[in-house]
């Protein structure tokens, strides 16, 4: 099979690779749609101190190739979209329903080989079949919309809710949709322009450029949603917060940013992390289905596998939003 294999840091190249085989409660999955991610940006630049080479991408969707022994849930030729966080399913959070910040779990396109191949082998039970007539772009755009969805679970919006979304990048207005299914008032802010015009689109009230000449109001969101993984966007949530206002924070930043603890104190704030997702997948694949969201505005291109290292080097660009790699 063809696939695109990590060997160094910064150096991709695609491979004729094996096939693998399915184990005793696996699948493998002819891989139809792959999405281009910031993880991987983080892995091809060496962020995540991983053992390489490994084949890289974990957002996918295709179609059942083989099944291993054991396997009921799914069947050959069948659509499905892959769940790419294998939870132990043995520890303590696990049982308890916290299998996202399960410390030994497997990352897809980190710790085993990923997405960005013809084909990939995962364990059964983190597949998901993917409803009739829904779209295989809307299909392929599941992971990260159960990362949104992940967040509006743990801190949900109320119809009425001035909401902040903090960066609109593919999760901020994937959570501008959702939080727009509530009946919420939503604010978008972001460094960029492009990003803004594409919030508005999407539904935004308000879009404000982080560097313009307009400032949004301190204390004015009953709710805000940090997903930009700035160094500095939990300070800017809690200066935003309202009192009594909650802040959810779905962006990993890359370094430490001093925060000042006294307006939380003093604005009796709530502050929670949102970790990937839990159970989100079923309930986000009848979100598309049923039309009430469509994320596809996000995609702004499809490529070959061979586009692939061109696409990670210009993860950044302006103009660029979900790519989904097609074979």
């Amino acid at each position: 099979m063809k696939a695109a294999v990590l060997d160094n840091t910064a150096h991709l190249t695609i491979r004729d690779l094996p096939e693998p085989a399915p184990g005793p409660g696996e699948v493998t999955v002819a891989v139809s749609l792959a999405g281009v991610c910031g993880s991987d940006y983080s892995l091809y630049h060496g962020k995540f101190g991983v053992p390489l080479p490994v084949v890289p991408g974990h957002e996918g969707m295709g179609t059942i190739r083989e099944i291993g022994s054991g396997v009921s849930n799914v069947a050959v030729g069948q659509r499905v979209v892959i769940q790419p966080n294998f939870a132990c399913r043995d520890c303590d959070l696990c049982r308890s329903g916290l299998d996202n910040i399960c410390s030994g779990k497997v990352r897809l396109g980190i710790d085993t080989d990923g997405v960005f191949a013809e084909y990939v082998k995962v364990p059964a039970r983190y597949v998901w079949p993917v409803p009739e007539g829904l779209d295989d772009r809307a299909a392929a755009l599941t992971e990260p919309l159960a990362v949104a969805a992940h967040g509006v679970k743990v801190m949900p919006p109320e119809e009425g809710d001035r909401v902040l979304i903090i960066g609109a990048g593919v999760i901020g207005l994937m959570t501008l949709l959702l939080a727009g299914t509530k009946g919420a008032r939503v604010t978008v802010s972001d460094l960029l322009e492009e990003h803004l015009t594409l919030a508005r689109t999407m539904g935004a009230e308000g879009a404000f450029q982080v560097s313009g000449e307009e400032k949004m109001e301190p204390s004015s969101f009953d709710l805000v949603f940090e997903t930009s993984g700035a160094p500095s966007g939990l300070a800017d949530a809690i200066e935003l917060a309202a009192p009594g206002g909650r802040i959810a924070l779905l962006g990993l930043p890359g370094s430490d940013h001093p925060v000042h603890t006294t307006p939380i104190v003093r604005k009796e704030l709530t502050i929670v992390g949102s970790m990937i997702y839990t159970d989100e997948f079923p309930g986000v694949l009848e979100l598309l289905r049923s039309g009430q969201i469509d994320p596809t505005p996000l995609i702004s291109g499809i490529i070959g596998l061979e586009g692939l290292e061109g696409a990670i080097q210009n993860f950044h660009a302006p103009d660029r939003f979900k790519v989904l790699v097609s074979f």
